[in-house]
This record gives structure tokens, C-alpha cells and sequence, in this order.
């Protein structure tokens, strides 16, 4: 019952939106491009830029890293002795001063893995980023939400206080010409001029926190907004469940984990065997590989390797083990979050429904005020009731009708910040 009347309220919240927008010919947005505006004006978003480069700079060197690896190497050391060689009379000895200098080649024909899991662990914590930002970057809705509808309450209230002017207009214009029969006395008009007096007072204040909401929203967005600019809500929904939860925070939890099972692969491929080829050429004092000539010589050399860790002593099951539990708290995480959410979305029900139930209940007070209005009204013109007590009526009145009106948008950004809390905004 309480998903029906939260759904009749949209709908009702929707059409009369949408009535407002058809008679009045003023510039317009929708709150999405408003979210929009909001999103790319505010600064954290240029992390997106530098989430994508950083990646595409990780990937290009883990790619990198699978050539050939070519380096030049120098080697010169003096030691206490070296080999003697006994030839008859006399003895060959080695020399005690050694030089090499050579070029390096290494090329990994298999890795185990290695590199295919280390480019998974920087897409995965790419994605980790860009859903971290996309949390962190909803926030702005909630505060185009509170700017948007402090605008319209304000407008709202203004609307009521300018209203009730212009009745005072009338009856101003009614009691100065019985003054000047002689028929009222002048303070009853003082009277209505005063409150005239408050109600302009009243509406340039009023005027004075719509230029404070649009100047924090034009800081928000970036934007300078005309006055007179209507923010629409949205019109039609994807079909939903009222209680389906859509929020960036959902994904970021299965990107953790994907991270987490990209950084276990990396684990299995370190234990896995390698093998890679290489190749050494250089020059030589005495020649490195002909022990018997002590001269200067170029040399070259090549093959095959092989490098299997077969034992480490349980750190990679242990690693394995730090990485599972990880993820089982990422899912406690997730499981909070659904918590809190759904918590708070119930909050949000009972609130509408309270909330349809006063507007209801302020809408008969105003009807009921407006005619007791009209008739002080024609009292006060015949001389029955004087300005005192049409005044308190009139403030009664406009209390009541901004009262409606408070209610009537407060259901409406409530129904938003609902919306936009389960991620259907």
C-alpha cells in the first residue's frame, strides 16, 4: 500500500511538473543535464582523464616490458692470484687483472602468466578508480537537489506574498475611498499600508534568497542561470522496483573484488616456471671463454633458461588466503551499504506518506481560510471588522497557503532525494 501511494505521488508530483512547463514560456533544463553541468564542472572530475592515462601508460609498459631486454654490461676487477698452469720448465700463469665488457640480450619466451596478471591488476584498479569517482561525484546531486528545490519554495513563497499585495491593493483603494467620504477613519488604510509595507519587505527578502540559491548553484554548475529558468523533473522511469537499489557504490564493491582475483592470478603465476632465452657478446681480458689465451679477444654466447620456484614455504597460499578474506569483506561492506540504503529508504516512505496525508489535510485548512478571507473581506468593506482583524486574517492565510506549499515541495524533493538515494536518478 505504501509503494502505491508513493507511486501515485510521483505521478501526481509529474503531471502537475509538467502543467507548470507548458504554461509558462521560459527557458528550461532538466534535472539530469542539471546533474550533468554539476558532474563536469566540479574539480574531482579531472581525475577521470588522469585515471585513463595513468592506465594506458601501465599497460603500454607492462607491453613493453615482454621485449627484448638488451643491456650493456662492464666488468674489470684485480685479484691476489690466479690459476698456474705448469708447462714442463716453465709455468703459465693466468693475469691477476680482469676486464669484460659485453652486450646482454634476455627474451622471455613463457612467463608463467606474469604479465597477462599484472595488465588484469591495472585494468581492475583502473576500475576501481573510476567507480570510487563515480561515488564520490553523486554528491553533487544531493546538492543540486537541496539548491533546486530551495529555488522553487522560494518562488513559491513569493508568489503567495505578491499575491496577497494585490488584495491589499484593492482594499487599500477601497478604505481611501471611503476615507475620503469621511465614512473610515485614515489609520484603518495606515493600517493596511503597513502591512503592504511588510509584505514588500517580506518579498525583497524573498527575492534575496532566490539571487543566494541561484548564485550557489551557478557556483555548483559553473553556469550563470536566467531568473526565470524552470528546472524540470523527469517525466517517465525505466520500469522499477521501488526497493531496487542502482548505485555506483554497488559496482565499486565488484570491481574491488575483481581486483582481488586479478591480484590471485598474479600470486599462481609467480610459482609457475619460466623460461626465457639469452645471449651475450662482448670483448674480453684474457678471453673469458678459452682459459688458456690471455689475450684481449671478442667472445659471444647463448641459450636457453629455465627458472622454477618450487618451493616457497607456503607464502603464496598464504597471500591467497590474505586476498580471499579481502573479498569476504568486501561483501560484509556491500552488505552495510544495502543496509543503510534500504534502512533509509524506509525512512523515506513513511515520510511521503506523511507528507501526502498533511498536504491533504492543508489543503482543506487553506480552503477554509480563503473563505473565511472573502468574508472578512466584504466586513471589512461594509465597516463590520476593522483593518486589525482583516490583517490577522490575511497572515493567517498566507501562513497557511505557504505552509501547503512548503509541504507540497518538500513532498516533491523528497520523492527526488528518494529516487535519487536508490540510484534511479
Amino acid at each position: 500500500m505504501a509503494e502505491v501511494r508513493i507511486m501515485t505521488g510521483i505521478c501526481l508530483v509529474l503531471a502537475a511538473l509538467t502543467a507548470v512547463g507548458q504554461t509558462a514560456p521560459s527557458p528550461t533544463l532538466t534535472l539530469r543535464e542539471v546533474y550533468q553541468l554539476a558532474e563536469q564542472n566540479y574539480p574531482l572530475i579531472k581525475d577521470a582523464a588522469f585515471i585513463d592515462k595513468i592506465e594506458d601508460v601501465s599497460l603500454e609498459s607492462i607491453q613493453r616490458s615482454g621485449l627484448p631486454q638488451i643491456s650493456l654490461n662492464g666488468v674489470g676487477q684485480v685479484q691476489s692470484e690466479n690459476i698456474t698452469i705448469p708447462l714442463g720448465e716453465n709455468v703459465l700463469e693466468a693475469p691477476t687483472e680482469t676486464y669484460n665488457l659485453y652486450v646482454g640480450v634476455n627474451y622471455d619466451l613463457y612467463d608463467g602468466g606474469a604479465k597477462k596478471a599484472q595488465r588484469n591488476i591495472e585494468t581492475a584498479s583502473a576500475n576501481v578508480e573510476r567507480k570510487s569517482l563515480d561515488v564520490q561525484l553523486r554528491r553533487t546531486k544531493e546538492r543540486v537537489n537541496n539548491l533546486v528545490f530551495a529555488i522553487s519554495l522560494a518562488r513559491k513563497q513569493k508568489q503567495i506574498l505578491q499575491t496577497s499585495r494585490d488584495d491589499l491593493d484593492t482594499n487599500i483603494a477601497t478604505l481611501q475611498a471611503g476615507y475620503e467620504n469621511g465614512v473610515v477613519l485614515e489609520s484603518e488604510v495606515a493600517k493596511l499600508k503597513v502591512r503592504q509595507l511588510e509584505l514588500a519587505s517580506e518579498i525583497i527578502k524573498t527575492d534575496g534568497n532566490i539571487d543566494t540559491y541561484f548564485a550557489l548553484l551557478g557556483q555548483l554548475t559553473g553556469r550563470v542561470f536566467p531568473r526565470d529558468i524552470q528546472i524540470d523533473m523527469p517525466k517517465e522511469y525505466p520500469p522499477f522496483q521501488l526497493n531496487e537499489v542502482s548505485r555506483p557504490e554497488q559496482e565499486l564493491f565488484n570491481n574491488q573484488k575483481r581486483l582481488f582475483e586479478a591480484q590471485e592470478s598474479s600470486i599462481s603465476a609467480r610459482t609457475r616456471p619460466k623460461i626465457s632465452l639469452f645471449a651475450q657478446g662482448g670483448i674480453g681480458y684474457p678471453n673469458p671463454l678459452n682459459f688458456a689465451d690471455f689475450s684481449t679477444a671478442p667472445y659471444g654466447l647463448g641459450g636457453i633458461k629455465l627458472n622454477w620456484n618450487l618451493i616457497d614455504f607456503g607464502k603464496g597460499n598464504l597471500d591467497k588466503q590474505r586476498l580471499q578474506l579481502q573479498q569476504e569483506q568486501v561483501e560484509v561492506d556491500r552488505e552495510l551499504f544495502l543496509f543503510d540504503v534500504n534502512s533509509e529508504a524506509k525512512e523515506y516512505q513513511e515520510k511521503i506518506a506523511t507528507l501526502e496525508a498533511q498536504i491533504e489535510n492543508d489543503e482543506t485548512i487553506v480552503q477554509f481560510q480563503q473563505e473565511i478571507l472573502d468574508q472578512s473581506q466584504v466586513q471589512l468593506d461594509n465597516g463590520v471588522i476593522n483593518s486589525n482583524d482583516y490583517v490577522t486574517q490575511v497572515n493567517a492565510t498566507i501562513n497557511a497557503e505557504q505552509q501547503l506549499e512548503f509541504n507540497r515541495i518538500q513532498l516533491e524533493q523528497t520523492i527526488i532525494d528518494y529516487l535519487t538515494l536508490l540510484g534511479q536518478l
